[in-house]
């Protein structure tokens, strides 16, 4: 004699008032979900009781409140942030001759004696060039210096020939 159980809904077709492991409609065995359901954390779910958690507006309500919270949080962080960033900003403005002085520190002569010929390379910048042939990405003023032709240093060309200047330091019996 087949024992009989609790009816539940079929959770697959929907059909009401199954009472064995095997649903009578479309055949889906239902052992695991009599087995979940015997669980203490998780309410059977019956004919009678076709209600859960997730179907209430019970979810709805705590899942706004978490995007709530997440968003205020995100946007008061950002906000910390950003006054963080002017308060810095205006800390250093504050004092207009100190950043003039640090910056007329900062430029070095531009001179230079001889040089070679260099044709740019696809991902080559004025500014990389001065690092690798300077040591000083900084020095691509004096590149700029040797080459008039060079408008700006955005447009630089593929296959274009510049002069890479010698430093002065690099010269010898020259006198400027």
């Amino acid at each position: 004699m087949e024992k009989t159980l609790e009816k539940i809904i079929c959770p697959v077709c929907d059909y009401p008032e199954v009472t064995t492991n095997i649903c009578p409609h479309c055949q889906t065995d239902l052992t695991t979900i009599r087995i979940l359901e015997n669980l203490s954390f998780l309410p059977p779910v019956s004919a009678d009781n076709k209600k859960s958690f997730l179907s209430t507006p019970k979810l709805l309500i705590v899942i706004t409140l978490i995007l709530m919270f997440g968003g205020l949080t995100m946007y008061f962080i950002s906000d910390y942030y950003y006054r963080m960033g002017r308060r810095a900003l205006d800390i250093d403005n504050s004092n207009p001759e100190v950043i003039i002085q640090k910056v007329e520190e900062s430029k070095q002569e531009l001179r230079w004696c001889g040089g070679f010929n260099y044709r740019i390379k696809s991902g080559d910048s004025l500014y990389l060039l001065a690092l690798r042939f300077y040591g000083d990405g900084e020095a691509w003023r004096l590149i700029t210096e040797a080459n008039p032709s060079i408008t700006s240093p955005q447009n630089l060309q593929i296959g274009q020939v510049i002069l890479i200047p010698n430093l002065v330091e690099l010269c010898q019996n020259i006198e400027l």
